[in-house]
């Protein structure tokens, strides 16, 4: 019986699952440790919060929505949408990471 895969079919795989690691692994390793902020737009900027500040703040785009920051990451933690997703997203901290109440037509995102 023939072998399931070659030798050549496991150094590529070898070689692919390593790539994906260091794609993983070094944006971690290289972020800048610089603060990062929370910038909350309705269309335009409406408020900036500095994740190093623990507080709980509110925005009001179409609706009114508030964000709980807590050791370097934000939260929507209430909207008045009625179907809530936005409450489901959970903490976010990584730059780039974006938190969206598409009712109250406000977004959250992280930059540094």
């Amino acid at each position: 019986m023939e072998p399931l895969f070659k030798k050549k079919d496991l150094i590529v795989i070898s070689l692919l699952l390593i790539a994906a690691a260091l794609f993983y692994v070094v944006p971690k390793l290289t972020r800048s440790g610089g603060s990062k902020a929370a910038v909350i737009y309705d269309g335009n900027e409406i408020m900036r919060i500095p994740l190093d500040q623990d507080g709980i703040y509110t925005a009001e785009g179409d609706l009114k929505a508030t964000f709980e920051v807590k050791e370097g990451k934000i939260r929507f933690i209430h909207s008045l949408c009625p179907d809530k997703l936005c409450e489901g997203f959970g903490w976010i901290s990584l730059k780039g990471e974006t938190a969206v109440c598409m009712p109250a037509k406000l977004a959250l995102i992280i930059v540094d």
